[in-house]
């Protein structure tokens, strides 16, 4: 059964550290997502995080962190290797990026698998989101990444809403990268004034095959009531 997953993000008024990580875990949720761009005081709020979430015990902590993987067809972000020290310090069991400007046709594979083996801890497993942008986030991108890459243990995250952005058919996607999915993120995307935001998922979507970690990515007007509610319902159409 798919672990459940409430990021941080399900928060609209201001908590403490320690009211998120306690929150989250009354409500009933199996991990926690730590969302980076949230955070103000880096060190010290990732110091109160792994305090809180060590207490609480989560059987998956998600470090999501808005840093592209390639800065460039050609070589890694520099970046990344700071995000990824980051996420031992907390104790994360994954760390999320989004793919960046790859380019198979230029990346290459041995040094990518340098890389991995030189900056990546045992303990954390690398996941890769398609996001919103126009480079790294379609279909023939991630694809493409996915079926360049040598090193088996990157998994990605399937965020449904961004594939509307992308007006993507996400089904279809789906379909494609269904070997590599381990994270599923479900919102629905929604445009506005101010640009796309993210709203409850629609039904439809609870009707994808649950990777091993599933978690909402949308706002909640009253977490106490309605995450629990979610989880409910995440849990039931998996069962």
């Amino acid at each position: 059964m798919t672990k459940v997953i409430l990021p941080t993000l399900i928060f609209t008024k201001q908590l403490s550290i320690e009211e998120q990580v306690a929150m989250i875990k009354e409500f009933g949720a199996d991990g926690i997502e730590i969302r980076r761009e949230r955070l103000e005081n880096i060190s010290e709020e990732l110091r109160l995080f792994k305090q809180e979430i060590g207490m609480a015990v989560f059987d998956a902590v998600i470090y999501s962190v808005p840093v592209e993987l390639w800065q460039d067809p050609f070589s890694l972000n520099p970046d990344a290797i700071r995000a990824l020290k980051e996420a031992e310090f907390l104790n994360a069991t994954h760390i999320k990026f989004s793919l960046g400007k790859f380019d198979a046709k230029h990346a290459d594979a041995k040094g990518f698998k340098e890389w991995i083996a030189s900056n990546l801890p045992s303990s954390i497993k690398m996941l890769v989101e398609n996001d919103q942008t126009p480079y790294g986030g379609t279909l023939n991108s991630i694809l493409s990444f996915f079926q360049w890459q040598t090193e088996t243990s990157i998994r990605m995250t399937f965020d449904v809403g961004n594939w509307t952005v992308q007006n993507e058919n996400w089904s279809a996607a789906h379909q494609e990268l269904s070997t590599w999915i381990e994270y599923l993120h479900l919102k629905t995307a929604a445009k506005t004034n101010e640009g796309w935001v993210n709203k409850p998922v629609d039904l439809e979507h609870l009707k994808l095959p649950f990777p091993a970690y599933t978690a909402i990515e949308f706002p909640l007007d009253n977490p106490g009531v309605e995450a629990p509610q979610w989880i409910e319902v995440i849990r039931r159409e998996n069962g």
